[in-house]
Order: C-alpha cells, then sequence, then structure tokens
C-alpha cells in the first residue's frame, strides 16, 4: 500500500476537489447529505457479537481476542467469509485467509488502526468450523487539530444578525485534536453540516474542500473543511387555506414564526405539532413551497411529517431567498361525545362522560362538560374555555361544578363556581414548560363528620404548577411528576374564615437494570388556628389506593378527643415500591408506604403498610392489583386490604 511507503494515506472516498473554487451549483451540497458510511462502522448484518461465545447450531464460531469491544463489533461486521458452508473442507478454509486478513485490515483502519497485526486460522469441524483472530491493534491514529472553516452568513442574509447554527455542532463534534480516528466520525461531520444548512434554510451551501489525510510517520489524521453556507433564505408569505369554523386571525396566532424570519424547518415542525395539539383540527398540511426541479438551487424536500430530506430541489417562489408557506387545515367535527368505564378500590366503579363543542364561535372558544360518576364520589363540571393571545399556553376558563363525598369518614355536597387562568411558564431552577394554573373560586359546602353537620362558604384563590416528564406516556421506564399549591382564603373577601395552605407532590420512575423503582411523596401544611375551623374538603386525610395502602380510603388522619378521625391540618406521606416482569406483559411488585394527617407538628404519628402486587400491562394501560398490610400506630391493629387501581405511573 502507498501509505505505508510515504508514510501519508488519503481515505479513497473523501473529496479532494475544489480547493478554494466555487461551484455554479449544488450538486457537492446533495452528495455530502447522501454520502455513506462505507469506511467507517458497518451495520453487524451475518455476524452476532455474542457469537463467540454462544453459537448457534450449524453456526461458525468466531473468536477474537486483543480486541476491545468497538474493535471486536466492527471486525466481525466486515467479516465476508460467515456464509461458507459448515461442511467447508480445510483446504477451502485455508484459501479464505487473503480474504479474512483483508477484512480485518479495512475494519482495523475503520478506527484508525493502521499498524495492526493479526494471526488467524481456521479450523474444520463438527458441526461448524471455527475461526479465530488474535489481533495486536497497535497504538491508533490520533485527530491532528482539524482546520474547519464555516464561512460566515453573507451580509444580506437575515441570518446574519441571529446565532451561528453551526456552532454548537462544531463545539460537540468528536474530530477533535487527540481524539482517536474513526472514519465515520469524520463522514458524520460533514452530513451534519449538511443536514444543519438544510433545516436552517442555507439552500445554497456547499463543500470548497473537503479532506481527511492520514499521515503515518506522525501517527495522526489531518482533517481540512471548507464550507460554505451561502445566504440564508426567509420565510416569504404564508398563506392560510380559509375554513368555516376558525377565523385566519385566530389560526395565525399558532404562528411560530412571521414573513421575513430565517427559515427555520423546526420552526415548521413547532407551527404542526402546535396545530395538531390543539384539537381543533384531524388534518394538518404545513407546507413550504419547494418544487422538484433537476439542477435546482435547493438540495431539500418535506416529507408528511414536516421533516426535510435530500434531493435536488427548488424553491416555489419567484423572488430570490424566500419560501412560502401554505397551511392547508381540516377541522374536526364541532361536537364531540365520550364515554368510560373505571373501577378503583376507593371509590368502587365509575362511568366518566363528557360533550364537548369546539366551535361555539369563530375565535376557538370552546364549552366543555363533563361527569365523574361512582357509588361514593359524583363529579360533573360545566366550563367556558377562551383561548387568550397564545392560544398554545394561554387559556381563560369560567366553570361550574358539584363534588359530592360520602366516605366511612365523613360525607359533604361542595358547589363551586370560578375562573382560572391557564399557561406555560419557565420555572426558576426547574426548566420550562411548567403548567401554571391561576384560579379563584366560589365554594358552598355542606358536610357531615362524627355526626357534625358544619356550613361554609369561601372564596378559595390559588396559584399552581405542574409538570411531567417520561420517555414514554403509558409505561414509563424513567421519568418524573411535580405538582405543587398555594391557596387560601380571608374572611374579609366573601369567605366565612381565613387559612392558607401550602401542598407539594412527586413521583418518580427511575430503571435499575430490568427493574423499575417508583418513589412517591407528598406533603401540606395549614396556617389555620384549629383543625375545626376548615371545611371538611380543605382538611387532610390519608389511606387508600394512591396514599397509605392496607387502610381504607381516607380513614387516617388527625384525631378528636373520642379517637374519631377528622382530619389533619398537615399532611405528610411517602412510598417506595420496585416492580419487575415476570412474563411479557405482566409485572410483579412490593412496595413500603408510610404517611398520616395530623393537626400538630409536635405530635404526629405514622401509618405504616407493606404489600405486593401485580401489574398487567393492558392495552389501554397498567391495571394493578395489589395487597396491602396496614401496620397500626400505638394499639392500632394490623389490616389486610386488596386494592385495585388503573391509569399511567406518572
Amino acid at each position: 500500500m502507498a501509505a505505508r511507503r510515504t508514510g501519508l494515506f488519503v481515505w479513497p472516498l473523501v473529496s479532494m476537489a475544489n480547493r478554494g473554487q466555487a461551484r455554479s451549483h449544488s450538486g457537492l451540497f446533495a452528495c455530502a447529505l447522501l454520502l455513506g458510511m462505507a469506511d467507517g462502522l458497518a451495520q453487524p448484518a451475518d455476524v452476532d457479537a455474542a457469537a463467540a461465545t454462544a453459537p448457534l447450531a450449524g453456526s461458525p464460531t468466531i473468536t477474537i481476542s486483543g480486541a476491545d469491544r468497538l474493535l471486536d463489533e466492527n471486525l466481525r461486521a466486515h467479516l465476508s467469509v460467515t456464509g461458507e458452508p459448515c461442511s467447508a473442507e480445510q483446504r477451502r478454509l485455508n484459501r479464505l485467509l487473503p480474504q479474512v486478513s483483508g477484512d480485518i485490515e479495512r475494519a482495523a483502519q475503520a478506527l484508525g488502526y493502521y499498524r495492526q497485526t493479526h494471526q488467524v486460522e481456521f479450523t474444520a469441524g463438527t458441526p461448524c468450523w471455527s475461526l479465530n483472530m488474535a489481533v495486536t491493534p497497535g497504538e491508533p491514529v490520533r485527530f491532528a487539530a482539524p482546520n474547519i472553516n464555516v464561512a460566515a452568513p453573507s451580509p444580506e442574509s437575515a441570518a446574519s444578525t441571529i446565532d451561528d447554527p453551526f456552532a454548537r455542532l462544531l463545539a460537540e463534534s468528536p474530530v477533535r485534536e487527540g481524539a482517536q480516528l474513526i472514519h465515520s466520525d469524520y463522514e458524520n461531520l460533514k452530513s451534519a453540516l449538511s443536514a444543519v444548512a438544510v433545516d436552517n434554510g442555507y439552500f445554497a451551501a456547499r463543500f470548497n474542500r473537503s479532506e481527511l489525510a492520514v499521515n503515518l510517520q506522525r501517527n495522526s489524521a489531518d482533517v481540512t473543511i471548507d464550507f460554505d453556507p451561502g445566504p440564508r433564505y426567509q420565510f416569504g408569505t404564508i398563506n392560510i387555506s380559509p375554513i368555516d369554523e376558525l377565523s385566519p386571525r385566530f389560526i395565525s396566532r399558532y404562528l411560530t414564526f412571521a414573513e421575513g424570519a430565517p427559515y427555520s424547518s423546526a420552526m415548521l415542525i413547532a407551527l404542526r405539532e402546535n396545530l395538531n395539539d390543539s384539537q381543533y383540527f384531524s388534518q394538518v398540511a404545513v407546507t413550504p413551497q419547494l418544487s422538484m426541479s433537476p439542477g435546482g438551487v435547493a438540495a431539500v424536500a418535506v416529507d408528511p411529517g414536516g421533516r426535510q430530506q435530500a434531493g435536488s430541489y427548488r424553491v416555489g417562489s419567484d423572488v430570490a431567498g424566500v419560501v412560502p408557506v401554505t397551511i392547508a387545515l381540516t377541522p374536526r367535527p364541532r361536537h364531540s361525545w365520550s364515554a368510560g368505564l373505571g373501577v378503583t378500590t376507593d371509590i368502587g366503579p365509575r362511568v366518566t362522560l363528557a360533550y364537548e363543542d369546539r366551535y361555539l364561535n369563530r375565535s376557538g372558544h370552546r364549552l366543555n362538560a363533563d361527569a365523574a360518576l361512582a357509588p361514593t364520589r359524583q363529579e360533573p363540571n360545566l366550563s367556558y374555555v377562551i383561548p387568550l393571545r397564545d392560544p398554545v399556553t394561554e387559556s381563560l376558563s369560567i366553570s361550574t361544578g358539584y363534588l359530592g363525598q360520602q366516605t366511612d369518614t365523613f360525607n359533604s355536597d361542595t358547589y363551586r363556581v370560578g375562573v382560572s387562568y391557564r399557561s406555560t411558564v419557565d420555572a426558576w431552577l426547574l426548566g420550562n414548560e411548567w403548567l401554571q394554573n391561576i384560579y379563584t373560586n366560589f365554594q358552598r359546602e355542606n358536610s357531615k363528620i362524627n355526626h357534625v353537620r358544619e356550613q361554609s362558604n369561601l372564596t378559595v384563590s390559588g396559584i399552581n404548577w405542574a409538570r411531567t416528564q417520561s420517555d414514554d406516556p403509558i409505561f414509563p421506564t424513567r421519568g418524573w411528576r411535580l405538582f405543587g399549591q398555594v391557596s387560601g382564603a380571608s374572611n374579609a373577601f366573601l369567605s366565612d374564615m381565613s387559612f392558607l395552605q401550602l401542598y407539594g407532590s412527586g413521583k418518580i420512575v427511575y430503571p435499575l437494570g430490568r427493574t423499575r423503582l417508583l418513589l412517591r411523596a407528598e406533603a401540606a401544611t395549614t396556617i389555620v388556628d384549629a383543625v375545626d375551623d376548615l371545611p371538611v374538603t380543605i382538611r387532610f386525610f390519608t389511606g387508600g389506593d394512591q396514599t397509605v395502602r392496607g387502610h381504607q380510603f381516607n380513614s387516617l388522619g388527625a384525631l378528636n378527643e373520642l379517637g374519631e378521625v377528622i382530619g389533619g391540618k398537615h399532611l405528610l406521606t411517602g412510598s417506595a415500591e420496585v416492580d419487575f416482569e415476570v412474563r411479557p406483559g405482566w409485572k410483579m411488585a412490593v412496595f413500603y408506604d408510610v404517611g398520616n394527617s395530623f393537626a400538630d407538628f409536635a405530635d404526629f404519628q405514622l401509618y405504616k403498610s407493606v404489600g405486593v402486587g401485580v401489574r398487567w400491562m393492558s392495552p389501554i394501560g397498567p391495571i394493578r392489583a395489589d395487597l396491602g398490610m396496614g401496620m397500626g400506630s400505638g394499639d392500632e391493629k394490623d389490616s389486610f386490604r386488596l386494592h385495585i387501581t388503573m391509569g399511567p405511573d406518572l
């Protein structure tokens, strides 16, 4: 090989043309997107990485020594002799030794091992032949300081005043001084430069020079890339196809960009997601006007999901550097009805009904009605929802409802009317996209607890924040949920009493190998003179499916002089659970719960429970059956209780 004689090796697929010479079209740009990784890490096809230790019956045994994991995988991927029949004779196998040596050399060089040595031996046998490879990789070639030049946007470009979209890519690239030469890293860098250019509207981008040169005397690789993005295109006219149900003015409030803004495929995707999430439309098509044309000026296309692909296209506009956008929408039916069935041991069987009128007017106002009916809990609600300036993140809701509860601890009837403002906000130190709800409700409550009847009128105002993040909305293996609320009332404003209440809860799902750890906690406190001053529905009770299993729903709380549960001003609960798969779709779980509500921080008792459970990963979500043993506090007796719940973990 010439590289071994001269000490300089140029990787054969690297383009070395156009050194400082601009091309008249973007053919090289399209080629950069399509350039494969033939000399990089090939995808394993014929040989599984575990073949050396656990060969299948009738398949060859391939043993590799002296190679790390990455080199081992690449050697197996490059081997071309695995298709030889198991009955191959020794003479036939010996004739394949030069072919195997060539495969080893290509696989090793792809990872920068240009000075490797190896010994290879075939052995014919029963039930199949075997191949032993002893590899000494040697010191790998490493990148010298790369010479990467990405030309700044043209002064007339709209992008010249915004952040450089290539800066992060270059900062995170593995092609850096001292790093091991892996040829696919170099090819991936070029492909990524092209992809970033396409995604950000640099449709005339081109490589003036791209070269990877391996110098074996210095045992280093020199990278030279001269990439010219060219001017950045802008969004042109935004055409919204009219529909009868909603006005164009309202729909335009979902736009993530304006005419004249720098082109960005991320903005197109965000717009599509916003329109889909609005629940107004059954079909959404956001289409930049790019039409096919051989030898055109742009190398982009858009698939149905809004993402762009390589190709040869032209911009469908007579204005240079401008991409018009068309938005076509198919509205959903105006009226929507739904019903559901469920069951938990806390409230028994439950029927849910819901109705929605999506188009009360062309400004997107909605009417929602829903009801959840169970033997121990009845909750119908009616709300009028008004989208605000940014309908993606802001809405105003005027609502009324009723909540009836019949438990072994208390009965209550609560009538409510109120208004709330919902928005998406950034939370300090906790990231963005938190759902914030600011509300004021007037409620009238009639209740009975321990044969004592109470009546109260309250105007409760509050603010809460919530966020859920997980890798799967139904069956998460990793994720978390947080909720926090501050609420209160004042007897100076349409209330019979004054109080301030703080509440917070959280849950974490964390993988531990093939098992999951689920941690849950909640804590609350109320600033008020005495528990008896609080209406029953403002007090805290615990016990049941979602808190301390092994105890009946809402059966735990502060006690009065007669030992009767009256609820508490404060709340503290926690849970730790581990589940693991026992067969596809089924899991077993063990758990430990602790908690109680109490009237005074200085004198409180915690109830505990332990138990086991079964989970079925049903098509509609997890269904859980838990057997909990509730351990009492003080003189309380232990108890067993079955809990059945359904719904996502977060």
